[in-house]
């Protein structure tokens, strides 16, 4: 067949003029677009982008002339619309019209396929056509593994409507033709599942344009006010029958489509119209035939009807402008269909017509990110902005996937894998480096990459593996457990970040190996201060979920998180002396968009959304633009009372106590002692003492061991290389195992760092500072310290304890601090009495008292005085509130502290001043509340010369130990 051939040289293209008949600028750029498009990619399907209205369908008769196609296979959306582009061919009735052809043209032979292809002669019989058209359906039926088509019996290929074109009976259908040309033609190039368009855009008329030239007239959203005890469906029905009246009484040949949901409903709102108003409707779903869907059209376009009632009929491809008014009682959802039956009534091309209104009561239905039925809502502006917005992120999401060179291990190279397709959930690791290796390479144990693509232009990486395990309970290989992944790295070389998303694998091993890997080994971790800039440039921020770090040393609650809607009101002004912020995750509007937000220890940060690849890596840039930013975070909440820590170089004041991280106590590792590979010993971390060298330390750097009386470990720490050894140790010696991960304790340390403590209350919490308490802030009341004389007890208040017996001679056998507590305690009766003074001890003093419905354990923390008389001793009540905060660590529950005292006091009965271990584990068996009081004991103390700096320190310390679920700190002073 030569017909399209025969007459391409018959083709005029004439442009419409007042009074001239013509194409339309939309059409006449559109089959030049396609001209273009298949001189250079005669392989690649060609997108034409055109609003409802505009003409495309005769640029999609026009495109078989231009391309001079040997036969034709047209696809469209519908029955009704199958018949309206036969009519078009048949008779070229738009074209002639328009003078791209004289009126004596020859019209080519068009085949109507209403029924679907069973055998291979009907294949055969569309050689006699020219142009075949109908609906996938109908022609994928023919194509399966028994019946097939010739593969060259169609050389051009025609799509109307292409958004479907994913859909598994119209891609089965276009793919049976691999050889043929392509043009898909659509208003909305994207569709709600996110699947993909395969092709180029070769065209796109933005709805902006199409008011310019008047395709589109105005547009307007009529609110519906519903009165209380009114049933909304007809409130919006009286409101449809009033603009109706108005419009007719105007002049204007305006008819209505009520649209709905479901069918019962549409069945209920025709009874419920001829009820309540005076409108002539016709009731239109799938269960009515072809037959009477056209004698519905007709008795509209001879005015017997006011109106039809929808369920989602009537939509695409439907040619009627007259249609200007939209009653909607049950809003679409998606963004595709909505810009589809809005264009409908959008059109210009008729008399007597005005503005389009849709009436509709307002709801906070977001389609794609704008509430559309917001009161006062202007949907001329909105609709344009969605529909460009939404045409040139789609466009912006291929031409970046289009950078990226695939490739596929040999037995998965599928034709049918797509970047397109993957959505990976906004979820990232961000780093420092200015090294980034884009050759680098995904190494996990067990995996299998099976697909990966590289983008230099993108500096990115996307990379799928497969994991094959087989299950513990199986010995054979029959069975198998097999596991896809997706990883995405990207590299903003502008801000020096790399962005690391796993789908799956979130192990901190996992990404310091991936960073190794893509950095060369040179890299920074992005600091707390840093990651909380995401924050930035936010309105209208709302938590839902914030987590708060204690800045008290071992408190018995190490974290705490409040969930629930706006989380930040349940945050005072007082939880930013006891809390650091740990991770938020919320929502906020950012350049008047809504968005979800989070971020947590580590320089993790997620939206609660899973996008396409391209879309990631902007969100990527636009979070490293923050980063790096020297903004201020403020988010008008309560979160802002939270300390946020700032990177620091050098200790701004000494380090007088550490602690071990969070982390650890909520998910105690094993230190594995390493001798030539093999584990020499095994001890819990949390066995062991962390004790400061006070001596050795300085503001660059702070010297530390841990022990557990058994080994010492030496380490140093600092602000540029974190943790070292500071004898000969080397790496591997000392390995940390934490569930299924095993890692260095350098490393292990650098990414669950020590929290320390400084003079001050100042804290050193995941590498960032945080600042103490202003002085004045917190106030403790001087009649709340308890005066001991301690001259009538013999004491010198400047010797915490002896060494031995004959220390005490030698100083006129005057008591110690320690000795005259002993007496003191004794004489409130307790049933026992502890003295636990010595390395890990949980406190110098312990008395127990058992009481007739609890058990009230005190512990007592004894701090020499520097001088011989009561005075504004800093440092010696910055020690002792430090410990008595400390000592919460054994107090956070029963049967820990019953296993310390029971592991110091084993085969120690000299530890116990009164009553032996045996009493305490009796005591302890009760089936009693446990009370415990923290009492701090410092003669240099004294409720007359209480300057406001102690009172600050002694405050800000029974501030911490009640803010924990404990009663108020005691003070036993001068």
């Amino acid at each position: 067949m030569v017909y399209f051939s025969e007459n391409y040289s018959r083709i005029n293209l004439p442009i419409a003029k007042e009074g001239i008949r013509g194409l339309r600028n939309a059409q006449i750029g559109a089959i030049h677009a396609i001209g273009s498009h298949f001189t250079i990619r005669k392989e690649t399907p060609a997108i034409i982008i055109m609003p409802t209205g505009s003409g495309k369908t005769a640029v999609l008769v026009l495109a078989a002339f231009l391309l001079q196609a040997k036969r034709v296979l047209v696809l469209s959306s519908s029955v009704l619309v199958r018949g309206q582009i036969f009519k078009e061919f048949n008779d070229l009735e738009t074209l002639k019209y328009c003078n791209v052809f004289h009126n004596d043209l020859n019209t080519p032979k068009v085949k109507e396929i209403k029924s679907p292809i069973t055998n291979i002669q009907e294949w055969e019989e569309l050689n006699d056509y020219d142009v075949v058209i109908g609906i996938p359906k109908s022609i994928n039926e023919g194509i399966n593994d028994t019946l097939s088509p010739p593969e060259d019996l169609f050389d051009l290929i025609l799509v109307d409507e292409a958004h479907h074109v994913p859909a598994y009976t119209w891609s089965n259908t276009v793919e049976a033709f691999e050889n043929a040309k392509k043009v898909y033609f659509t208003a909305t190039p994207f569709r709600r599942d996110k699947k993909e368009i395969k092709g180029i855009t070769a065209f796109n008329y933005p709805l902006s344009k199409a008011y310019e030239d008047k395709i589109f007239g105005e547009i307007g959203y009529y609110a519906v006010k519903v009165e209380e005890g009114v049933d909304p469906d007809l409130a919006i029905a009286r409101e449809a029958d009033k603009i109706f009246k108005q419009d007719r009484l105007a002049g204007l040949k305006h008819y209505i489509m009520v649209r709905t949901s479901s069918k019962v409903n549409a069945k209920e709102l025709n009874d419920l119209y001829q009820d309540n108003t005076t409108l002539r409707l016709r009731r239109v779903d799938s269960t009515k035939t072809y037959r009477y869907i056209r004698q519905t059209i007709a008795k509209l376009k001879k005015g017997e009807l006011d109106g039809i009632i929808c369920v989602d009929m009537l939509g695409e491809g439907f040619d009627f402008p007259n249609l200007k008014i939209g009653v909607i009682h049950q809003p679409h959802k998606s963004l595709a269909v909505t810009l589809q039956f809005i264009g409908r009534f959008a059109r210009t091309n008729a008399e007597n017509i005005g503005e389009a209104k849709f009436i509709a009561i307002p709801n906070n239905i977001t389609i794609g990110r704008k509430q559309l039925f917001a009161e006062g809502a202007i949907w001329n502006d909105i609709i344009k902005d969605l529909s460009e917005q939404t045409i040139i992120e789609e466009d912006e999401i291929k031409e970046v996937l289009d950078t990226f060179e695939l490739t596929s291990s040999s037995e998965d190279d599928d034709d049918q894998f797509s970047l397109y397709n993957l959505n990976p959930y906004f979820h990232v690791k961000v780093y420092k480096t200015e090294e980034f290796n884009i050759y680098g390479e995904i190494d996990i144990p067990n995996h299998e990459v099976i697909h990966e693509g590289i983008s230099e232009e993108n500096a990115a990486l996307i990379f799928v593996t497969r994991e094959t395990i087989k299950p513990k309970w199986i010995k054979s290989e029959q069975i198998v457990n097999t596991k896809y992944y997706l990883f995405v790295i990207f590299y903003d070389e502008k801000n020096g970040l790399i962005f690391i998303h796993s789908s799956s694998i979130r192990t901190l091993q996992f990404y310091d190996d991936v960073i190794e890997e893509f950095s060369n080994g040179v890299y920074e971790r992005i600091s707390k201060h840093e990651i909380n800039k995401v924050l930035v440039d936010l309105d209208d921020t709302e938590f839902f979920n914030i987590g708060m770090q204690n800045k008290s040393p071992n408190s018995g609650e190490s974290y705490r998180t409040i969930s629930g809607a706006n989380a930040e009101k349940s945050i005072r002004k007082s939880h930013g002396r006891l809390y650091a912020n740990g991770h938020v995750f919320g929502k906020a509007k950012s350049k008047g968009e809504s968005i979800t937000i989070g971020y947590s220890s580590g320089a993790k940060v997620w939206s609660n959304a899973y996008e396409k690849i391209p879309k990631l890596i902007k969100w990527c840039k636009l979070l490293g633009e923050k980063i790096v930013s020297d903004k201020t975070v403020s988010t008008k909440t309560g979160l802002d009372n939270l300390s946020i820590g700032t990177p620091i170089s050098k200790f701004p004041f000494t380090v007088i106590s550490s602690t071990w991280n969070g982390d650890t106590f909520h998910n105690p590792p094993l230190l594995n002692v390493m001798e030539e590979d093999e584990i020499s010993a095994t001890y819990q971390l949390l066995d062991f003492e962390i004790v400061i060298d006070k001596d050795k330390s300085d503001e660059d750097k702070l010297y530390f061991y841990l022990t557990n009386d058994i080994i010492t470990i030496d380490l140093t720490y600092d602000f540029e290389e974190y943790y070292l050894f500071e004898s000969d140790n080397e790496k591997g010696n000392y390995i940390i195992k934490y569930g299924n991960n095993t890692i260095d304790i350098l490393d292990y340390l650098d990414d669950f760092p020590l929290h320390l403590y400084l003079n001050e209350f100042a804290n050193v919490i995941n590498h960032d500072y945080h600042k103490p308490s202003q002085e004045g802030e917190l106030y403790f009341d001087p009649d709340r310290v308890e005066s001991i004389d301690w001259e009538a007890l013999n004491t010198d208040i400047t010797i915490e304890f002896y060494e031995d017996a004959q220390s005490k001679i030698d100083n006129g056998n005057r008591n110690s601090i320690h000795d005259s507590l002993d007496e003191y305690i004794l004489g409130t009766n307790p049933n026992v009495l502890i003295y636990d003074h010595g390395t890990g001890e949980v406190a110098d003093h312990i008395s127990i008292n058992d009481n007739a419905n609890d058990i009230l354990i005190e512990l007592f923390h004894v701090k020499g005085s520097s001088g011989p008389n009561p005075g504004d001793r800093v440092g010696d009540v910055y020690e002792v509130c430090m410990q008595a905060i400390k000592s919460q660590l054994w107090t956070s529950n029963r049967n820990g502290f019953k296993k310390k005292m029971n592991h110091r006091g084993h085969n120690k009965n000299e530890k116990f001043k009164r009553g032996t271990l045996i009493d305490f584990n009796n005591i302890l068996a009760q089936n009693k509340q446990l009370r415990f009081k923290f009492t701090i004991v410092q003669p240099g103390i004294s409720s007359v010369l209480l300057s406001e700096k102690l009172s600050t320190i002694i405050a800000a310390s029974d501030d911490a130990i009640q803010n924990n679920g404990n009663e108020a700190l005691r003070v036993l002073g001068s």
